[in-house]
């Protein structure tokens, strides 16, 4: 399997269906669908190109030479499209799941009594990836994958689990399913992609813990991506929504 090969097969299909489905929506879930399903993924790109950069550079994951088509500052082509393209899946099936919701799709509360329990949580990711982080980093060796993904990509969870929550706690059924079957999803595609010789994680460089087979780190690079898409995608898409009212009610 080549890099291109693994998005012409676990990719491109699912992204263009789904988003189909939630553009054929719109109508149900509001003037914000467009920003909910494109708005994320140029942000991903500017967000991880660099640190991408950095592991390859620093060889903490590599690619087979003959598995890609290009690459530009040490990154294959395919990486950066992968970049842009999962931010579009994973809220092009957030947006698809939220339009077969049966109750009304009405903004919801933002006070302050609703938002604490979201502070306490984005608080606890923040101060999670910058001390366990550092603790990682500082450790270095099979430490290392683990600590860049923490200081990388929980802060910025937080934040955006702060400014979101009024969404992801109206909507949580719909932010909790599709991050987990985004999650399985490209984790199990990611395997397969190893095992096929596509990319390769460094094992001096990771714990070695296996999640069904899968490095750790993988697993968790794919866990808090795809909460930060579920996040980012609610953030740029409640906004549109008609505010509760004439016995309309949030949940």
């Amino acid at each position: 399997m080549t890099y291109l090969g693994f998005h012409l097969t676990f990719i491109l299909g699912p992204t263009v269906v789904l988003t189909a489905v939630a553009l054929r929506s719109r109508a149900r879930l509001g003037p914000r669908t467009p920003a909910a399903l494109f708005a994320v993924a140029p942000l991903a790109l500017l967000y991880t190109a660099r640190w991408d950069q950095y592991l390859i550079a620093n060889r903490v994951w590599w690619y087979g030479e003959d598995r890609v088509v290009g690459s530009w500052l040490g990154v294959p082509y395919e990486e950066y499209a992968f970049m842009m393209l999962q931010p579009v899946l994973t809220g092009a099936l957030l947006l698809a799941l939220l339009s077969l919701r049966s109750a009304p799709l009405v903004r919801p509360s933002t006070s302050w009594h609703g938002r604490r329990a979201g502070a306490a949580a984005g608080s606890a990711l923040i101060l999670t990836g910058l001390g366990a982080g550092a603790w990682a980093l500082r450790n270095g060796g099979g430490w290392t994958y683990l600590g860049l993904i923490l200081v990388w990509a929980l802060p910025a969870l937080g934040g955006l689990v702060v400014a979101s929550w009024p969404g992801l706690r109206a909507f949580w059924r719909e932010s909790l399913l599709t991050w987990a079957v985004a999650t399985t999803y490209l984790g199990v595609a990611d395997g397969i992609a190893i095992a096929s010789g596509v990319w390769t994680i460094s094992p001096e460089q990771s714990t070695g813990w296996l999640v069904f087979g899968l490095p750790f780190e993988e697993a968790l690079f794919f866990a808090v991506t795809n909460g930060l898409v579920v996040a980012g995608a609610m953030l740029f898409w409640v906004p549109g929504l008609p505010p509760a009212g004439d016995g309309i009610r949030s949940e």
